[in-house]
């Protein structure tokens, strides 16, 4: 029986923490192959376009990872306000713990506008994830259709642009002040 074959698992998880802390363009191929242990053979075997599909795979998978984790919690009735509560909380000790640290998928977005249309286009998809399950949440609620789609876009905007004031400062301020914004945004 042959071995299965762990190399693409060892990749995008070596990319993605490498990718979130240090930025796409300042992630070479050589650090992520040394560091998941695979040799370039299986990098191109997996990803035959090389790095930008690699992180394309990332971000799809960081993506979908926080969209599912926000639909459960959005499923459970409690506020909206009080689950985004909770994610800033969970952002807040994430920087903490590790300055770098931060959402997966914004330093690879931002670089890519320019660098790879591939992980632009999955950084969009995951963003539009987000906000997607924020809306519909907010439509079960009973907000009006246009108003709960610029709420959560409002949101996960406030989110994001937050946490990258937070991380470039190097303190929080940023993010304690996104909560109670996103509470005035998410009240009615």
């Amino acid at each position: 029986m042959p071995r299965p074959d762990r190399s693409r698992d060892a990749l995008v998880s070596t990319a993605a923490s490498l990718f979130r802390r240090q930025g796409y363009a300042a992630t070479g191929l050589t650090q992520i192959l040394d560091e998941a242990s695979v040799k370039p053979g299986s990098l191109y075997h997996h990803f035959p376009r090389g790095k930008q599909q690699l992180a394309a795979a990332v971000v799809d998978g960081s993506g979908a990872v926080i969209e599912q984790l926000l639909r459960r919690l959005l499923a459970g009735g409690r506020p909206v306000a009080d689950i985004v509560d909770r994610w800033v909380d969970l952002l807040v000790g994430g920087l903490a713990a590790d300055g770098r640290d931060g959402c997966p998928i914004e330093p690879i977005a931002t670089e890519s506008v320019n660098a790879s249309s591939l992980v632009r286009e999955a950084s969009a998809r995951a963003f539009a994830g987000w906000c997607c399950a924020i809306e519909e949440r907010l439509q079960s609620d009973g907000w009006p259709a246009a108003e709960s789609e610029s709420t959560a876009v409002a949101v996960i905007s406030l989110i994001e642009g937050a946490l990258i004031l937070s991380r470039i400062a190097g303190y929080m301020r940023a993010l304690e002040a996104a909560r109670p914004a996103a509470r005035r945004l998410l009240s009615r």
